[in-house]
């Protein structure tokens, strides 16, 4: 009977510790550029120790990314424009609206676009 009741505890411990341990969290915000118009396809990414998430945003900028409780870095990238990070620390059920995200035209993007026409 001991070891029956050892048992239980045991076994509702680990149900109640991976029950917390994969709780989830959601992010969600808007990309836009300096012309402050929202950018398609950046990709929005994310890593803990376990597994890599990762998202686009959509025609008008936006995003959302389910992510386990804890701590990232965010990135956000897309070819011509400056990668961008975000340090957030998620708690369980939580849902976080970080701020738009303004990507820069990387330095060799501004110099295409300033150079005159032949």
């Amino acid at each position: 009977m001991k070891k029956l009741l050892v048992l239980m505890v045991l076994s509702l411990f680990v149900y109640s510790t991976a029950k917390i341990t994969s709780a989830s969290a959601d992010i969600y915000g808007y990309v836009y550029n300096t012309d402050n118009k929202g950018l398609s396809k950046v990709k929005i990414s994310a890593k803990d120790d376990y597994r890599a998430y990762s998202e686009e945003s959509s025609g008008s900028g936006s995003y959302s990314l389910s992510l386990k409780v804890g701590t990232y870095t965010i990135k956000y990238e897309k070819e011509g424009y400056q990668t961008q990070t975000n340090d957030i620390n998620l708690l369980k059920r939580e849902n976080r609206y970080l701020e738009m995200i303004r990507m820069v035209a990387s330095p060799e993007q501004q110099t295409l676009q300033s150079a005159p026409a032949n």
